[in-house]
C-alpha cells in the first residue's frame, strides 16, 4: 500500500514538473503573433487620430491668439516672419513667432495669449511633426537655424519686408474670410520658416492621389473666421485667392 502511494506521489510531482510541449509553445506563440498582427493597425489607427485631434486644437488656440492680438492693434494682424536675408526681408517686433535661435521665442506676438516657455513651443509644435532634416533656408544671415515648429501664418496677411515698418493687412479687409485660410501646415521639405506663401501642405496626417500625383489629404487648417478642419492640396490649388484680401 504504501508503495502504491509513493508512487501515486510521484506521478503527481512528475506532472507538476512537466511543462509545456514545443506543440503547445508554438501554439500560443502563433495566437500572441495573430493579436499582435491585429492590434499594431489598430493602435497605429487610433495615434494617428490623436495626432490630428491635437494638431487641430494647437492650430485653433494659434488662431484665437492672432485674432486677440488683431482686436488689440486696431484690427491689424501681425507679420510672418519670413528669415532674415539682409535684402528683402528682416526680423520684426510684430512676428507672430520668433522663431529663430538668436531670438527669444517669449518675444512673439502671440505669445501673451498663449503662454510662454516650453507650453508656447508645445502649441507650435504638430506631435506628428518629426523635423528631421530641417534645414535653414539657403542664402540667409547665419545664427537663425532652421525653423522647428509646425504651423505656418498665411504672408498675405502682412510681411516683415525691409524697410520696416513693411505692410499689414486689417481683418476687417478680409472677404470670404471662411474660405481663405490663415494658418496651415505647409509641406515639411523647405518649410524654412513659419508662414504660408502658396506652397503645398503636410503629407504627416494622410495622402491621396490626384492626376497620379500624391497629395496632402488631412493638413490642419485655421481659416479667418476662425474655424478649422482638415484639407487636402486641393484647397491650395488657387493659392493667389487665399493671399489676396480683397478676392471673392
Amino acid at each position: 500500500m504504501r508503495r502504491e502511494i509513493d508512487e501515486s506521489a510521484s506521478s503527481i510531482k512528475s506532472n507538476r514538473r512537466r511543462g509545456f510541449t514545443l506543440v503547445e509553445l508554438l501554439v500560443v506563440i502563433g495566437v500572441i503573433a495573430v493579436l499582435i498582427g491585429i492590434l499594431l493597425p489598430v493602435l497605429s489607427r487610433a495615434r494617428a487620430q490623436a495626432n490630428r485631434v491635437a494638431c487641430l486644437s494647437n492650430i485653433k488656440q494659434l488662431g484665437t491668439a492672432i485674432l486677440m492680438y488683431c482686436n488689440d492693434n486696431d484690427g491689424y494682424f501681425p507679420t510672418c516672419a519670413w528669415w532674415d536675408d539682409g535684402l528683402a526681408y528682416m526680423p520684426y517686433a510684430e512676428d507672430w513667432v520668433h522663431w529663430q535661435a538668436n531670438r527669444n521665442l517669449d518675444d512673439s506676438a502671440i505669445a501673451r495669449y498663449v503662454g510662454q516657455g516650453e507650453q508656447l513651443k508645445s502649441i507650435l509644435r504638430c506631435p506628428a511633426d518629426s523635423f528631421d532634416g530641417r534645414q535653414p533656408a539657403l542664402g540667409i544671415i547665419p545664427g537663425q537655424g532652421p525653423n522647428l515648429y509646425s504651423y505656418g501664418m498665411n504672408a498675405g496677411a502682412g510681411s516683415n519686408d525691409r524697410p520696416y515698418p513693411g505692410w499689414r493687412t486689417k481683418i476687417t479687409q478680409w472677404r470670404a474670410p471662411a474660405r481663405k485660410l490663415l494658418i496651415t501646415e505647409s509641406r515639411d521639405k523647405g518649410n524654412s520658416a513659419p508662414l504660408w506663401a502658396g506652397s503645398r501642405l503636410t503629407q504627416r496626417h494622410g495622402t491621396g492621389t490626384s492626376g497620379g500625383q500624391t497629395i496632402a489629404t488631412r493638413a490642419s487648417t485655421l481659416f479667418f473666421d476662425n474655424h478649422a478642419e482638415s484639407v487636402s492640396d486641393a484647397l491650395v490649388e488657387n493659392s493667389l485667392f487665399h493671399r489676396r484680401p480683397d478676392f471673392e
